[in-house]
C-alpha cells in the first residue's frame, strides 16, 4: 500500500482534515470475502476512532431463520457474482445488511474515544495496525447474535511484506524510509477518517518489480515536468525488515485517462497529453527502462491537464499488450499506439 505526499513535504508535514466527535460511526463500504464454494463470508468493518472488527457469518449457525438465511444469500450470491446489482438489489445494500448485523456489538465493544489526539492526524501505522476485535454470529428465531471470539487469528493477510536482506540493504543506498508511525494520511472528508483507504493501493506481487525499475528511474536522473511526465518515488515504508508500502511524490489528479475523456477534450489538449506520453516513454526508453503495463488507465490527468505515466508494476493488460511482448520494447510500442489511437 502506498500513500502520496505532496511535493517538498515530508509525511509528517502532509495537511488533514479536523477529526470527528466523540461518536463512533461506521462505514458502508465494508471489506468483504467471499469463498467461491463455501457458504461463510469474511468482512471487515472499520470505525472512524481507529478500530477494526474482524468478522466471520456462517449460516450454519443460522437456526430457525429462514429469513435470515434467505437474505444472507441473497447478499452472497450478489458478492460472488461480481456485479453491482441483481433485480434491483444493490452491492451497497448487500454491505448495508452484512453490516448491520454487527453494529450492536461494535458500538458496545468500540470506545467513542478516538485513538488519534485532537490536535492530531491519522497515521498509516493507526489504519494498518489498529486495536481489533475477532468476532461471529449466530442467530436464533430470526434475530441475529453477534459475537466477540476467544481467538486472537482473523486470518486476513499481513499488510507488510517480508523481503529478504539484500533487498532492504540496496533500499538503504537510494530510497529514504520512514517507518508507518511517521507517515500521516490526507483524509479529504471527516467521516472517512480511518474507514476509507488510503489513496493507493500497491499489489505485493509487485513491488519488487516496481521498486526496481523506481530505482533504474532514480538512478537514470530522467528530468523532472515539463521533459517528462514520470511518477516519482518519494520514500518507502518499513517496519524493521518488513516493507509496508511507497510513497510518491504527490500527483494532483482529476482522474485517469480514458476514451470518454479524450472524446470530450479539445484536440489541443489531445495533442499535448500523445506529446507528455510519447516524449515521457521516449525518456524511459532512453534509458533503457520498460514501463509495461501500458494502457490508458496508467496515465493520470491532473489538474493543470498534464499527463502522467504511472505503475512499474511490471504486469500487463491483455488487449492493451499481448502476452509475448509484456515487458518489451514492442510491448511498450503496442500499448502506446493503442493510447494514441484514442488521443486521435
Amino acid at each position: 500500500m502506498a500513500v502520496t505526499n505532496r511535493p517538498g513535504e515530508t509525511p509528517s508535514a502532509i495537511a488533514g482534515p479536523s477529526l470527528l466527535g466523540a461518536r463512533t460511526t461506521f462505514t458502508n463500504s465494508t471489506f468483504v470475502g467471499v469463498h467461491e464454494t463455501e457458504d461463510d463470508c469474511d468482512l471487515i468493518i472499520r470505525t472512524n476512532n481507529g478500530r477494526a472488527f474482524y468478522c466471520t457469518i456462517s449460516p450454519s449457525h443460522f437456526h430457525r431463520s429462514p429469513e435470515l438465511t434467505d437474505q444472507y444469500f441473497k447478499c452472497l450470491h450478489l458478492l460472488r457474482s461480481g456485479e453491482e446489482e441483481q433485480d434491483d438489489f444493490y452491492i451497497e445494500d448487500a454491505y448495508n445488511w452484512l453490516l448491520k448485523l454487527f453494529e450492536p456489538l461494535v458500538a458496545q465493544l468500540a470506545p467513542s474515544s478516538s485513538t488519534i489526539p485532537e490536535d492530531g492526524r491519522p497515521t498509516l501505522s493507526q489504519y494498518l495496525f489498529p486495536p481489533y476485535f475477532v468476532c461471529g454470529l449466530e442467530a436464533a428465531d430470526e434475530v441475529p447474535r453477534p459475537y466477540e471470539t476467544e481467538t486472537r487469528e482473523h486470518g486476513w493477510a499481513d499488510p507488510a511484506l517480508a523481503v529478504k536482506d539484500d533487498i532492504l540493504t540496496d533500499l538503504d543506498q537510494w530510497a529514504k524510509s520512514y517507518h508507518p508511525s511517521d507517515v500521516e494520511i490526507i483524509y479529504n472528508r471527516p467521516e472517512d477518517v480511518l474507514i476509507k483507504r488510503p489513496n493507493k493501493v500497491l499489489v505485493d506481487a509487485h513491488a519488487k518489480k516496481e521498486l526496481t525499475t523506481l530505482k533504474a528511474i532514480a538512478m537514470a536522473q530522467i528530468p523532472p515536468p515539463p521533459e517528462a511526465w514520470i511518477c516519482r518515488l518519494h520514500g518507502v515504508v518499513r517496519d524493521g525488515e518488513k516493507l509496508i508500502g511507497m510513497l510518491f511524490v504527490w500527483i494532483d489528479t482529476k482522474g485517469v485517462l480514458s476514451k470518454a475523456r479524450a472524446d470530450q477534450s479539445s484536440p489541443d489538449l489531445r495533442k499535448r497529453w500523445k506529446t507528455q506520453i510519447s516524449t515521457s516513454l521516449e525518456k524511459l526508453h532512453q534509458k533503457g527502462i520498460i514501463w509495461g503495463d501500458v494502457k490508458a488507465e496508467n496515465v493520470l490527468i491532473d489538474r493543470e491537464d498534464n499527463a502522467w505515466i504511472i505503475d512499474f508494476g511490471g504486469s500487463y493488460t491483455p488487449g492493451w499488450v499481448d502476452k509475448e511482448k509484456a515487458g518489451t520494447l514492442a510491448g511498450d510500442a503496442q500499448g502506446l499506439a493503442k493510447i494514441l489511437d484514442i488521443l486521435h
